[in-house]
């Protein structure tokens, strides 16, 4: 049936999309039946993406003869766990957590307070008033953006999962590897002896990875796309976005170039301004000057998860000025 293909020997991506909601949304979910059979990532909770899963299982389950019990996401992200409890339900399905995704998913409140930012990079906090202002407008935008797009928490029991844990499939033998920097709470499924990395989000074809406060890290992503590169014999990353990686050398050599790339941009950007410095909505501005304020807030997670890093490191300093943070040399 259309909706699923075979990317490897017993390695089947589910193409779920959401066409409704703020952006159209695609994800690549990925059934290995067998054994231990499971299902990597869950995506959207909406009713129709679920279906879809479910409507996608069972004709694999009857074209395989194999079961597909489990389901893992594979950070806490929302359109990689939400579909998780709906899909246990209604596929009889497993949901396996790491200890460390289990606090991030279990509520909208827990997953809500996982990602508030504590300290803005582009600004200091406000008064109590305009923040208590702020922080009701960021609800009232979450609360649409959740339901569009079906954030679900992960309800109902649950088995738990560790780093180094292997799984068997009728694609042999996976391993559960921690992935940190994107999400501090990554994983990815490694099969050593087929060559190939169910990758999540760490490594994406034609875009990359988004990365911002308060829960990517550029040290641990960093250090994660050294270790994907360095895995023996990996010849192919599939990842929840977009086509596979089919050359994971080259791409994840690429990606750590970039980010060392952006890095020293934002870093010399500041020493270049002078004493004055600049502000961190100039530099977000400067690198995307025609996107929409939406998409824009989207897109300079990287931005501010730099700065953040810089100061931390103490290579720039920052000062308040008219309601903004003004970055400059120390």
């Amino acid at each position: 049936m259309a909706g699923y293909d075979e990317m490897a020997p017993g390695v089947f991506r589910i193409r779920q999309q959401v066409r409704k909601g703020w952006v159209p949304f695609t994800m690549n979910l990925y059934a290995l039946p067998g054994k231990d059979g499971l299902l990597f990532d869950a995506g959207s909770g909406t009713r129709g993406a679920v279906a879809h899963v479910v409507r996608c299982l069972l004709d694999l389950e009857g074209r395989t003869g194999s079961r597909v019990q489990q389901v893992l996401p594979s950070h806490a992200h929302w359109d990689h766990f939400s579909g998780a409890s709906a899909l246990a339900e209604r596929h009889r399905m497993t949901v396996r957590l790491t200890e460390a995704m289990v606090p991030l998913v279990r509520t909208r409140a827990c997953y809500r307070a996982a990602y508030r930012e504590g300290a803005s990079a582009l600004r200091p906090r406000a008064g109590a008033v305009k923040e208590a202002l702020r922080s009701l407008g960021g609800r009232l935008m979450d609360e649409a953006f959740s339901l569009s797009m079906g954030i679900r928490a992960v309800t109902g029991p649950f088995s738990p999962l560790a780093v180094g844990d292997r799984l068997e499939t009728d694609a042999g033998t996976w391993e559960v590897l921690a992935g940190p920097g994107h999400c501090d709470v990554h994983i990815m499924l490694w099969n050593e002896k087929a060559g190939i990395l169910l990758g999540g989000d760490n490594v994406l074809a034609d875009i990359t990875t988004w990365l911002g406060p308060p829960r990517s890290d550029l040290v641990a992503y960093q250090k994660t796309l050294e270790t994907i590169r360095e895995l023996p014999g990996l010849r192919l990353i599939l990842p929840a976005h977009g086509r596979p990686v089919t050359d994971p050398v080259k791409r994840t050599t690429h990606l750590i170039a970039h980010r060392k790339k952006r890095l020293a941009e934002i870093r010399d950007k500041v020493e270049t301004a002078g004493p004055k410095g600049l502000t961190g909505r100039s530099l977000v501005r400067a690198y995307y000057p025609r996107m929409a304020p939406l998409k824009r807030s989207i897109a300079q997670g990287w931005i501010e998860a730099t700065l953040l890093y810089l100061l931390r490191e103490g290579d720039v300093a920052r000062t308040a000025e008219k309601g903004l943070w003004r970055y400059h040399t120390p």
